[in-house]
């Protein structure tokens, strides 16, 4: 299995035969300017505040599947993408959105499980934010684990806060690996994801695997860097259970 980090939560996973992308989104990066009305005003923007590790056609090359957790506009924009790009969503809702964007080749999780070859998908759901309330205005998320004879289990648990739905999910499923969104990411409402606990509690739940932190330094609400969550999980003990790749960095498990 070879694990990419692209930028955010945009990831490739090559599992088996099937090399997938989540949550394309390749926009520009933000000017100077931006960056610099952010700072001043404490106004968030849309665009990631990182640009690209390497060319949009280099991301592009091979991806048979690209699988989008939710449609919020750090997960995913047409940006770059060719109108038949092969598409999967997590419900019917998101996939009229994306074809209303005039994309052509889409597909949704109609049940919880599609086969991709040898691989099985099965889409499970999270709570984006940490209240009730902010998960129910952030709309739903789905988070999705990947199996086949010939790889270890992988749980990429999607934009969540760590909750029962993702303890119950690696109780149920006994992933080797979890993938988290762990930028610290805020509104005025709370949080929307996973912090520096958050992957503690995930470590502490599946105790042996390993965990991947993704969605990290590329968008302006985000109120944890890499170095930062670096530093909690060698305070916790807990830093050789976290991989924390940079943006356009290959992990091989």
């Amino acid at each position: 299995m070879l694990f990419t980090q692209i930028r955010n939560a945009t990831v490739k996973l090559n599992y088996d035969h099937v090399c997938f992308m989540i949550d394309p989104w390749l926009q520009d990066v933000c000017t100077e300017e931006e960056r610099e009305a952010v700072a001043v005003n404490r106004k968030f923007i849309s665009k990631p505040v990182a640009a690209l590790p390497m060319p949009v056609k280099e991301i592009l090359q091979g991806v048979d599947v690209c699988i989008i957790t939710h449609d919020h506009p750090d997960h995913f924009t047409p940006d770059y993408l060719p109108n038949d790009f092969p598409l999967v969503c997590q419900n019917q809702k998101d996939a009229e959105k994306a074809e209303s964007l005039g994309f052509v080749n889409v597909r949704w999780f109609e049940n919880d499980v599609m086969q991709f070859g040898d691989v099985t998908v099965k889409r499970v759901g999270g709570k984006h934010g940490d209240s009730e309330l902010l998960a129910e205005k952030a709309g739903p998320v789905s988070g999705f684990v990947f199996s086949c004879e010939n790889e270890k289990k992988v749980y990429l648990a999607g934009d969540t806060v760590f909750c029962d739905v993702v303890q119950k999910v690696i109780r149920e499923e006994k992933p080797d690996v979890v993938i988290v969104n762990s930028c610290d990411a805020r509104t005025s409402s709370g949080r929307l994801i996973m912090n520096a606990e958050d992957v503690i509690s995930t470590c502490r739940c599946l105790k042996n695997g390993i965990v991947i932190a993704s969605h990290m330094d590329a968008v302006s609400h985000a109120h944890l860097t890499r170095k930062q969550l670096k530093a909690c999980l060698e305070e916790a003990g807990y830093a050789q259970q976290v991989l924390i790749p940079e943006d356009g960095e290959t992990i091989r498990i």
